[in-house]
């Protein structure tokens, strides 16, 4: 039992839905019907059935008459590079559940995703198959970018506490040995009025004589009292001198030394991440350079298959001439329901194809005009038809027009045309052809013979005898044999000697008539006064059929009528 949604010519459209044959049932839909891309929101889960899989990705069926997208980023989170994959986990037909990630109303597009985080559902793909998933190489490259920088921050922390600690143990050195010079050379202190070569610093030497402590006592009180003006001085507790004549300079040269030796050692370490860094970069290119190696062994290969957009704009570069590759290209635009690419890539083909090659362009016409018969409107389409009109032979696109509408079933359409064909072309015997084909094929025989009668009067009476052939065999094919049979045969009552016509009917006889209408025919024909040229072609399709369809006396009796022919034509010639 089911429900019939539609009946038009000839294509029944049916429904199994429960709504539909209880209408009163009290169920609840677990799939609303979608009718158009308005009962499409955003984020909302639909049920559909994969329609297809194209190298732009999988066509997803939400009803008859509307299709969805899913790209293949959205279809798994694993990367697949060979889509035969998905032939084998995503049939045609197979229900599944996916949720809308975007609805364009205008061109009727909508985006669909497959993903687990998106669907609740567990993936299409499964776990087993070993696949990497997508951005995992981009992620381990950053945890290495991560641990590099950690380590580098560690190193510098560790230069810094080692220098610092350098550092103070040099200072305390160099002030160990200022003090036993002083030990060793005794002297008095020297008191320095603050004048502009004044440092600011303070210094009190240690001495043995107690006056010298009482001295430094006094002026360290001195000190304590100063003008507000003043700046504080720096202090410093080991003892120090300003003689030039001291050699003090000579103490610290080996701390220079062990300096510079860290200094070097910091070099090497810096010089040695550069060539880890250059190593890698190495790598990286040679990654590259073997990645582009396969990419131009991929485009070299001539089995090949266009899969992208940038595939086939190199093919038409390299070919522009050729409409096989345009009209691919069209086609793989039109997969994607991209239209106005398609339109574009046509209008393309149409620049860049050189005026010579006529029937080149024409293909691509023809192209663009079954589109606007599909996707466009009528307007469209006769806009594409006048120029087409103006660009290439008129009958030619006519009669390509006709045959868009009759096998898009437009029939009304099409036989308009036909009549503004046979006012502009009437000295055309192919489109009286055409028409007459197009009527039987719609079954309208009586119309087919008035289309004869005008055929003849408006055509040349040298064309006469072959446009009587062409329609008797249309009419063998499409319509009435017997009509076809008179037809021949006032035709070869009227003309007995065109052999082209005597061949033509036997041919259609062998496959349409009876083996006795066969034979009478060949009996008429090898009984004529033909040349003896034309006889013997005849004689030997005779023989060529008994040998075939008859038996051993039928094959001897065509011989001795043969033979006799041949006796009669050499005593009329000895006479």
């Amino acid at each position: 039992r089911c429900y019939i949604l539609s009946n038009e010519n000839g294509k029944i459209h049916l429904s199994l839905r429960q709504s539909r044959l209880n209408p009163k049932s009290s169920s609840k839909v677990e799939d609303a019907e979608i009718t158009c891309v308005k009962d499409v929101k955003k984020g909302q889960l639909v049920r559909g059935y994969v329609k297809s899989i194209s190298p732009s990705g999988v066509f997803f069926g939400l009803s008859t008459s509307l299709t969805g997208r899913i790209l293949f980023q959205n279809v798994s989170p694993y990367f697949v590079q060979k889509h035969s994959l998905y032939e084998k986990y995503l049939p045609e037909g197979k229900l599944l559940t996916a949720k809308v990630l975007g609805v364009n109303g205008k061109e009727k597009h909508i985006e669909l995703s497959l993903l687990p985080e998106d669907t609740g559902k567990p993936s299409v793909l499964p776990e087993s198959l070993g696949l990497p998933r997508y951005g995992a190489e981009e992620e381990k490259r950053e945890a290495d970018d991560r641990e590099k920088r950690e380590e580098l921050k560690l190193k510098t922390k560790r230069r810094r506490g080692n220098s610092e600690s350098e550092q103070s143990f040099q200072l305390s050195s160099i002030m160990h040995s200022f003090s036993l010079l002083q030990e060793a050379k005794p002297k008095k202190r020297k008191t320095c009025p603050a004048d502009e070569n004044d440092s600011g610093i303070e210094v009190y030497y240690r001495e043995e004589d107690d006056d010298d402590d009482q001295e430094a006592e006094a002026a360290k009180k001195k000190s304590m009292i100063r003008k507000p003006s003043e700046a504080p001085r720096l202090q410093v507790s080991m003892g120090f001198t300003w003689d030039e004549d001291m050699n003090a300079v000579d103490v610290p040269v080996l701390n220079q030394k062990e300096e510079s030796s860290e200094s070097e050692e910091e070099e090497d370490q810096q010089s040695k991440m550069k060539k880890q860094t250059k190593k890698e970069k190495e790598l990286e290119k040679q990654k590259k350079e073997k990645e582009l190696c396969k990419l131009e062994a991929a485009l070299m290969d001539p089995s090949r298959q266009p899969q992208s957009a940038d595939d086939f704009d190199r093919l038409v570069l390299s070919s522009p001439n050729s409409s096989i590759l345009w009209l691919q290209y069209m086609a793989f635009h039109l997969q994607a329901t991209e239209i106005e690419k398609a339109r574009a890539v046509a209008e393309r083909a149409l620049k860049t194809i050189c005026f010579r090659e006529e029937q080149e362009k024409l293909n691509v016409w023809v192209a663009l005009l079954n589109l606007e018969n599909m996707y466009g409107t009528e307007e469209t389409l006769m806009k594409v038809f006048e120029r087409a009109v103006q660009y290439n032979e008129p009958l030619k696109v006519f009669q390509h027009l006709c045959d868009i509408y009759a096998n898009s079933e437009k029939y009304k359409q099409a036989e308009e045309l036909y009549h503004t064909m046979l006012k502009r072309f009437r000295q055309e015997k192919s489109v009286w052809l055409k028409y007459a084909s197009f009527l039987l094929k719609q079954g309208q025989k009586e119309a087919t013979h008035r289309l004869l009668e005008r055929a003849l009067k408006a055509l040349p009476t040298k064309e006469h005898v072959d446009v009587i052939s062409r329609f008797a065999q249309l009419e063998f094919r499409f319509g009435d044999p017997e009509h076809a049979k008179a037809l021949f045969e006032s035709t070869l009552s009227s003309y007995p000697k065109r052999t082209d016509i005597w061949s033509i009917y036997v041919d259609i006889m062998i496959k349409h008539g009876s083996q006795k209408e066969v034979r009478d025919i060949f009996e008429r024909v090898v009984h004529l006064s033909l040349a003896p040229k034309k006889m013997k072609f005849f004689f030997k399709r005779y023989l060529d059929y008994e040998k075939k369809f008859g038996t051993t006396e039928s094959v001897l009796a065509v011989k001795r009528a043969a033979l006799e022919y041949v006796e009669s034509k050499s005593s009329l010639s000895e006479t």
